[in-house]
């Protein structure tokens, strides 16, 4: 943890083999919210870290979800803490992601998209009324979105699609791991690679 306006780097959790993921901070600031896997080695799950109990939080991790087959990853709470959005990928099935919600107390998945493309990066809006994520479903990686409903956890309609890059002059990296999205109120962030080649001829060799 780093302090706002402060240099000193403050330990969370200890670490040896394991291996942890911070993606969000609840609303109260009482824990960080990452992709472990402290408690199912070889398979990631999302658990909450006490700040309380640095820098030991991992004596008190609070395991909010997991699962026996898939790995989890870019968990994030909504704007009224009330749900979580996260990815689910196959150990062996590493082509295809699928993004889920669930209860910030834990409980049943509820899925947002199908069991197709890679979809990753979830972000909720300001509202928590739309979830934004970057998906392959057209074969290049765009933005896309759809309806939440806060009150059932349910997607509401299907997809829609927010960019348009279908050219290698201008698309999202895709290697989408590495790659970062944020939103604000009006304004979406995200990285744009450009790739550019030439052929050359070397003669009299």
């Amino acid at each position: 943890m780093l302090l706002v306006g402060s240099s000193d780097e403050q330990t969370l959790a200890s670490s040896d083999t394991t291996s942890d993921a911070p993606y969000d901070w609840s609303a109260d600031g009482k824990w960080v919210m990452a992709s472990t896997d402290r408690q199912s080695p070889g398979r990631r799950g999302i658990g909450l870290f006490p700040i309380d109990a640095a820098p030991h939080a991992e004596t008190q991790l609070r395991v909010l979800t997991s699962h026996p087959e898939q790995n989890l990853y870019q968990a994030r709470f909504s704007p009224d803490d009330r749900w979580v959005s996260f990815i689910a990928a196959k150990a062996v099935e590493a082509g295809i992601s699928t993004i889920h919600v669930i209860p910030a107390a834990g409980g049943e998945w509820k899925q947002i998209t199908e069991d197709k493309y890679f979809d990753d990066k979830p972000r909720w809006s300001p509202d928590g009324r739309k979830i934004y994520f970057v998906s392959n479903r057209t074969g290049f990686f765009n933005v896309w979105g759809i309806g939440f409903d806060p009150a059932s956890g349910e997607a509401i309609g299907q997809p829609f699609r927010v960019t348009a890059f279908e050219s290698p002059r201008q698309m999202i990296p895709t290697d989408v791991r590495v790659m970062e999205m944020a939103l604000s109120a009006n304004r979406l962030i995200l990285p744009i690679m450009e790739v550019s080649g030439r052929i050359w001829i070397l003669e009299n060799l």
